[in-house]
């Protein structure tokens, strides 16, 4: 199976990371959060860092979002108003 684009970006940036730790984890989720909830960085400052732009770290931040979303669960009782 050929890798997304997306997917290359995160494996090369957790590839990086496994010779600097953070000691949150080692997936590309665990990372991200970290850097951005307990390292203080910003959007701005983690483009920089991670060496991308913006609006690709956008897309990975996007990506990470969309794979929080829990399953649908189509409710059959609903009725509407």
């Amino acid at each position: 199976m050929v890798e997304s684009h997306i997917e290359r970006m995160q494996r090369l940036i957790a590839e990086q990371y496994s010779s600097h730790p953070t000691g949150c984890g080692h997936s590309f989720d665990e990372i991200l959060c970290w850097e951005i909830h307990s390292n203080g960085m910003t959007f701005k400052w983690l483009a920089q860092k991670w060496g991308i732009n913006l609006p690709t770290l956008g897309e990975l931040i996007f990506d990470h979002c969309k794979r929080l979303q829990e399953d649908p669960l189509v409710n059959h009782d609903w009725r509407g108003d």
